[in-house]
């Protein structure tokens, strides 16, 4: 019986990602979500009472994926460019299996901004920053890389990972229109950290 439930709250979840990825909170409909899932809407609400409570476990599951690999690299000790490696792999794993998650994060984050900064400080990236930051400095004082500010070194890697996520169905149009851009992306990890080490070395 148990795993009956696990099953069809994972089914619930599967669907309304779904639907909220394509119309929001605003615009998403139980009923719409019920469809998707396969089930009848009075099934839904024995498990999520209101939209709400559904789509407040979705976005948070979300933001979870989108936010912990970068808390995770913060906190690092490893190599720096280890480290970029690293977060590059991670990210193109993550989004090229959920791929609707940074226009759905971005979307919500611009709405309700209050609960995108709520779940960055629960992921504990306000606090791991300063390690990198101190990594950063050390590593330009060494002479390893050239003087960059910590923070857009972040923002050049998280804009690297997610935009091509974003852009994929142009970019599978205009620039790959005869090969899988699926394929393209599996070594877009690997290029990217490649073009952010280069950018940084001395």
């Amino acid at each position: 019986m148990r795993e009956k439930s696990e099953e069809t709250q994972k089914q619930i979840l599967e669907a309304a990602k779904k639907i909220f990825a394509s119309k929001g909170l605003a615009g998403a409909r139980m009923q719409e979500i019920a469809d998707e899932a396969g089930m009848n809407k009075a099934l839904l609400h024995y498990y999520y009472r209101n939209k709400e409570k559904l789509f407040e476990q979705v976005f948070e599951g979300a933001i979870h994926k989108l936010l912990r690999p970068v808390a995770f690299f913060l906190a690092d000790d490893s190599e720096l460019f280890t480290k970029i490696r690293d977060l590059c792999h991670h990210y193109y794993t993550v989004l090229n299996e959920y791929p609707f998650i940074p226009i759905f994060v971005l979307n919500e984050a611009s709405a309700n901004p209050d609960r995108f900064l709520r779940l960055m400080k629960f992921e504990g990236i306000v606090e791991a920053k300063e390690k990198t930051r101190v990594q950063v400095e050390q590593s330009i004082r060494d002479g390893i890389i050239r003087p960059i500010d910590p923070r857009e070194l972040l923002w050049n890697i998280l804009s690297l990972c997610i935009f091509p996520i974003i852009s994929r169905p142009i970019a599978g149009e205009l620039l790959y229109a005869n090969e899988d851009v699926s394929e393209v992306l599996k070594h877009r990890a690997d290029n990217v950290a490649d073009f952010v080490i280069q950018s940084i070395k001395m």
